[in-house]
């Protein structure tokens, strides 16, 4: 036989033992040593300062059973397992697969990876694969956080944790995080959502089912259905990012929004929340509802924009184009609103027009003051028309620059204070509620009083002209003032409200 041709035999012979010796788990040191044969398998009793070694990865006990036949290792006492420097398990007792390259420990387990470190009273870790897997509960500690859960898979390559089961994270800073399950990267501090789920901070808490939140950051993704609660407001949206440290939160889809002290509601398709400023912005479909004692107030536009300023408390809602606004005793349209909460004062821009009880008021801007929930005070300014229908269905009407509306406990017209190019046409009844005749009066300062939408006493602060005039000669350009225009059929109702809110286009961001 060729020589060449014995060398190769020779090489492929013993090839397949050189790698099996490579895998097998070697003795380095030990104080003493007793081996063994039982039923052709070979066992080493180790004592003291034992140290075995299977490739980069290193076993130190101080009593172990070594079975050169099957590759495995029984430790005992002060177990230590270094895999490439890069991790350290630590145990009471442990079994060493050196074929399968896994470990199985028990007893005051711990793990260390350079980036957490695990406790736990059982841990499996394989050695190809990099997973520790445990099944009996462990607590996981890294510079910001504490983890807990009673299941849990751990990649030390990826740094990807699988917590199932009682999960628990707690910062240093007094945050906390409650699941069943949730997936968390000890590198990236951010935990994985995949059920539900309750995160708590000092400031709010956040209940959600999908999502991530970066646990040193605090700043949070969530994808499921969400909401974020504090003292003082409650923010739910099908889908919400939220930076806990500077309070701002931006949602989407079904975003409602609750202030919980005013008892404001806001309702859209996007939102916006920014908590130091106290400033909120919805739109898309956005309603607010302003839950009061025995009413509501409800108020719908493209956008509308809540502010609560905390440090002057101010609490204001502002509300841009397309205006509709509804109370039981109250509504109107117009293109722009600004609600002071604090002072209750409604200030309305852009052609507005009120509706109350029997009452219709238009003019450049108006300004309507609330009390206890009541209607106390309205204020025209800019060709300002007031229009009251009485119960024979004849319409007073009251023009000029500047018009005063005082209503009384019931949201009737009480009295009327005019300046400025005052007009008047009111209707005069006897005590049968017989018309008698109609007063039209001009005259630039006058106060009228009502009483049952009818004008029983004028006072006139400067020379009127003023003419009576009987019912058989009444004509209609008599009977109306220039500009009239009873607008009865465009008077804003809660269904016509709610209808326009389901239905509008949803608007894209301002």
């Amino acid at each position: 036989m060729p020589y060449i041709i014995r060398i190769l035999m020779i090489f492929f012979l013993v090839l397949p033992w050189v790698s099996q010796g490579q895998s097998q788990v070697e003795l380095i040191r030990a104080d003493s040593l007793k081996g063994y044969q039982q039923d052709l398998v070979m066992r080493k009793e180790l004592l003291g300062h034992v140290l075995l070694r299977q490739g980069t990865t290193t076993l130190s006990c101080d009593q172990a059973v070594l079975n050169s036949t099957t590759n495995n290792v029984e430790a005992y006492g002060h177990v230590k397992i270094i895999q490439a420097d890069t991790v350290t398990i630590t145990g009471d007792t442990a079994l060493y697969n050196g074929d399968m390259r896994q470990a199985f420990m028990s007893g005051r387990v711990k793990l260390d990876d350079h980036t957490i470190i695990l406790n736990t009273n059982k841990l499996d870790y394989d050695l190809n694969s990099k997973m520790a897997i445990y099944h009996t509960g462990a607590k996981i500690i890294d510079k910001k956080s504490t983890l807990t859960s009673k299941e849990g898979f751990y990649n030390t390559v990826t740094k990807n944790f699988l917590f199932k089961e009682k999960v628990r994270v707690i910062d240093k800073d007094g945050g906390a995080v409650r699941a069943d399950s949730m997936r968390y990267n000890t590198a990236s501090k951010e935990a994985y959502f995949i059920c539900p789920t309750e995160i708590i901070s000092k400031k709010d808490t956040v209940l959600t089912s999908a999502g991530f939140y970066n646990t040193q950051s605090k700043v949070s993704n969530f994808t499921g259905r969400s909401t974020a609660k504090t003292d003082e407001y409650i923010l739910s949206a099908d889908t919400l990012f939220y930076d806990s440290p500077t309070q701002i939160g931006v949602a989407r889809g079904r975003v409602e929004f609750l202030s919980q002290k005013e008892k404001v509601i806001l309702t859209g398709d996007h939102g916006r929340y920014a908590g130091k400023t106290g400033l909120t912005r919805v739109y898309g479909h956005a309603l607010m509802k302003n839950i009061m004692d025995k009413d509501t107030l409800y108020l719908t536009a493209d956008t509308l924009v809540s502010l609560n300023n905390k440090k002057d408390s101010i609490r204001k809602l502002y509300a841009y184009k397309n205006v509709l606004l509804y109370k039981s005793d109250l509504s109107g349209k117009c293109d722009s609103l600004a609600y002071d909460v604090t002072d209750s004062v409604i200030h309305f821009y852009q052609k507005p027009i009120l509706w109350t009880n029997d009452s219709q008021s238009q003019a450049d801007s108006i300004s309507l003051f609330l009390t206890n929930q009541k209607l106390k005070e309205m204020r025209l300014r800019g060709k300002s028309f007031v229009i009251s229908k009485d119960s024979a269905d004849h319409f007073n009407q009251i023009k000029g620059r500047k018009v005063w509306v005082f209503f009384d406990p019931e949201s009737k017209l009480k009295r009327v204070n005019v300046e400025g190019n005052g007009e008047s046409i009111y209707y005069v009844m006897d005590e049968k509620k017989v018309t008698t005749g109609m007063n039209r009066v001009e005259c630039s300062r006058m106060n009228l009083f009502f009483e049952d939408n009818k004008v029983k006493k004028i006072t006139f602060i400067t020379n009127p002209e003023a003419k009576f005039i009987p019912p058989k000669e009444w004509t209609e350009d008599l009977q109306y003032l220039d500009g009239f225009k009873w607008r009865d059929k465009e008077k804003v109702t809660l269904t016509y409200l709610l209808e326009r809110v389901k239905y509008t286009n949803t608007v894209k961001k301002p």
